[in-house]
């Protein structure tokens, strides 16, 4: 039986239900808007996690054009049971997204917004053939892009049309609106485009006609800066308990695994995808684990966001501070910063404005509160996938070694050099010297084991990464496979000593070898070509480390 298509990059919810795509069921962000019903509601949320599909499925849900094909849509999911049916294919929608609206410049920019505007007013010419003559005059005005076209009020005034000549309110729902917004600011012309954004979102949402508008993004864009009119915004952030339908849950994930025949273990996935926590739930990154179950492998696949470049900005212009929290973070530690859960566009960025951005755009999870202070938060990275990316992007903007000292430790793997100067044994000893200077050690090797884990993780330039792993008659702790089959492969085991003595750590490295050549760890990894394979005991003691080589 074939299996489900998997919607990569696919986002609109008709194409995924018709498509034969696989779909997690999160119509209840449908119920949850409706029960609510706010006037206007704004819901910030991680790029890749959900956003745009859940905007899609709530179009199809409640737009009155071809209302009852797309009733077929809902069939068996998880609205369908509910009350809310009833209002399924009863409003006018209108609907847009921001994503793409940019330029370098500001006439650049107005150029694309026009281009959006006018696309909206092309998908409801439908309505063309209800107007009076003053009304379609104004309409094809737009339609033009005549220089008497009122960009400004044009959202407002399509929302004043359907319910003047129709009756009803529609529903307007605006995704990704802080796209323009990040763009202009990177690129110097914020302050030009503020009236013309600010004035294109409130006109319509501040006491529009509209029977109720959902808008999404990345940021909370501070009031002051956008919304400065608006009075009735119910909003949303990943601190908030409502809408828990971004990201997927750990049994969404684990049905994902089990459907795509993915031997993965979900500690592993957990390792390099988890970690995210929206109010109270922790989730998993969809767009990862989508193309996990494509590929097979764990591996990066989420690191690139529309806030990057306002992120490097930042932490070019950031005071020495930051290099301490960014290496706390590396070496898996929490930080605590104000988190005021806005933004504010033109200001001297602080630090704490720029882990709050990294913190929106998911590359920071929330790991408690402060019991000291209000708003204060405790953060970290929240996986391997993210402190992968930290490691070769954000590290080397503010100009620390730790990059340089990852790039050494790869080349002494491809040579196969373990001892010695320059060597493997010396880099990791590096590393872990480095990463240990802020714990008191641990008797646990599960501890060790992540923490040479997160070491390594940033290698499948030449390696493909593997952990916890059955193979031969055992499961082994973590593996390095050459991409070049002529390359060097290695076999690592840890072992925590009784102590630090000599003697012990001697017994604990030969059983750790032991262990590797009894449980044939290497089976695979030769049946797939690869010849030279290195077995190496990590042995660890408090913060001692020593390595034993087969």
């Amino acid at each position: 039986m074939s299996k489900k298509k998997l919607p990569i990059g696919v986002t609109d919810f008709k194409k995924i239900i018709t498509g034969n795509f696989y779909y997690v069921d999160k119509t209840n962000f449908v119920a949850e808007i409706l029960e609510k019903k706010a006037e206007a509601t704004l819901i910030t949320r991680p790029r890749r996690f959900g956003k745009t599909l859940s905007m899609t499925t709530l179009k199809y849900f409640l737009d009155i054009r071809n209302g009852e094909e797309n009733r077929k849509l809902f069939q068996g999911l998880n609205i369908e049971s509910t009350e809310h049916m009833e209002e399924q294919g009863k409003y006018p929608v209108i609907y847009l997204t921001l994503k793409d609206c940019e330029g370098k410049t500001y006439s650049a920019f107005l150029e694309e917004f026009k281009d959006l505007v006018v696309s909206l007013y092309e998908e409801h010419k439908d309505l063309k053939e209800m107007l009076d003559e003053i009304d379609l005059e104004k309409y094809e005005s737009i339609q033009k892009r005549k220089d008497s076209a009122r960009y400004k009020k044009s959202l407002d005034y399509l929302a004043k049309l359907y319910y003047r000549y129709t009756g009803l309110r529609p529903v307007i729902l605006i995704d990704e609106y802080d796209a323009p917004m990040i763009k202009a600011n990177e690129h110097g012309y914020y302050d030009e485009i503020k009236d013309l954004i600010g004035g294109f979102y409130g006109s319509a949402l501040k006491d529009g006609v509209a029977a109720f508008s959902v808008i999404t993004g990345i940021l909370r864009v501070a009031k002051e800066s956008i919304f400065s009119t608006l009075n009735n915004l119910k909003v949303s952030t990943i601190l908030s308990e409502d809408f828990p339908y971004f990201g997927m849950e750990e049994w969404e994930v684990e049905e994902a695994l089990k459907y795509y025949d993915l031997e993965t273990t979900l500690e592993d996935t957990k390792l390099w995808y988890n970690g995210y926590l929206f109010g109270t739930k922790k989730v998993y990154n969809p767009w990862s684990i989508l193309n996990h179950c494509d590929t097979g492998k764990l591996q990066s696949y989420w690191v690139n966001t529309s806030a990057n470049k306002l992120i490097m900005e930042m932490l070019q212009k950031s005071d020495e501070e930051i290099n301490d929290i960014f290496y706390d973070l590396l070496n898996g530690k929490k930080v605590s910063t104000l988190l005021n859960d806005y933004m504010i566009f033109g200001e001297e960025y602080s630090d704490s404005t720029v882990l709050y951005l990294m913190f929106s755009a998911g590359y920071l999870t929330i790991d408690g509160m402060s019991e000291e202070w209000e708003d204060e938060y405790y953060i970290r990275i929240p996986n391997y996938e993210v402190k992968k990316y930290f490691k070769t992007t954000f590290i080397d903007i503010i100009g620390k070694n730790s990059k340089n000292s990852f790039s050494d430790l790869e080349k002494a793997l491809v040579v196969g050099k373990v001892k010695g100067i320059s060597s493997v044994e010396e880099k990791i000893n590096k590393m872990f010297r480095s990463s240990m200077s802020y714990h008191d050690g641990a008797k646990e090797e599960k501890f060790y084991h992540n923490l040479v884990l997160g070491m390594l993780i940033g290698l499948d330039r030449k390696f493909y990464v593997y952990s916890n792993r059955e193979e031969g008659l055992g499961r082994y702790d973590l593996a390095l496979e050459p991409k070049d089959k002529n390359g060097y492969g290695y076999i690592f085991e840890f072992k925590v000593a009784k102590s630090s003595s000599e003697e012990d750590m001697d017994l604990a490295g030969e059983a750790a070898l032991d262990q590797i050549d009894k449980k044939i760890y290497e089976t695979r990894m030769r049946d797939r070509g690869v010849k030279k394979i290195v077995k190496l005991g990590m042995v660890f003691s408090g913060k001692s480390l020593k390595f034993y080589e087969r």
